[in-house]
């Protein structure tokens, strides 16, 4: 019987340091994960971005950290291109306001493959002015449903508000 007693103590002393360990794994896992997702784009659900307003000096469009913040709001997040054939290129506008106080700096857009090309206004939007980030995608050499994505950099905060793009791509005969 004080056998079967000192193999039991094992055993359970033995599950209870695995137990352990996985937790503490897990733990490691899920602070690499948080310090990935701090460092990448994520997508943003809201239409509206809110930003804190701060004074700085003259735009400069390569440090846009130093920047004041303003607001800016999308008419739009998503556009769906519906059915396309292979070799299709279009075009859409996602228009947007300036909502906040100080001039709106977008300092860059860039779309999530060599398909998806943006372009934006390189002059800065004043308060209330309005602008547009124009999303070309070329279907050429795509087949099915298609989502892309473009990520616009401005001073605001969080200074990345991603767009999304869908369409579903026929193949040629």
């Amino acid at each position: 019987m004080n056998e079967h007693i000192k193999t039991f103590s094992i055993v359970v002393i033995t599950i209870c340091v695995f137990i352990i360990t996985v937790i503490d794994i897990l733990k490691l896992l899920q602070d690499r994960n948080d310090r990935l997702n701090m460092s990448t784009t994520s997508s943003i659900n809201s239409s509206s971005i809110n930003n804190p307003v701060s004074d700085v000096a003259k735009p400069n469009a390569n440090d846009i950290s130093k920047q004041p913040f303003t607001t800016m709001q999308f008419a739009e997040m998503r556009y769906d291109f519906g059915k396309l054939k292979d070799g299709d290129v279009v075009k859409h506008g996602f228009t947007f306001t300036n909502t906040g106080s100080k001039p709106l700096i977008i300092s860059e857009a860039h779309g999530s493959c060599g398909c998806t090309i943006p372009s934006y206004p390189k002059e800065p939007i004043p308060p209330g002015g309005k602008g547009q980030i124009e999303v070309q995608f070329d279907s050429k050499g795509r087949s099915g449903l298609q989502n892309k994505t473009v990520t616009v950099t401005a001073n605001t905060d969080p200074s990345q508000t991603v767009l999304n793009i869908s369409s579903n791509v026929d193949k040629k005969n």
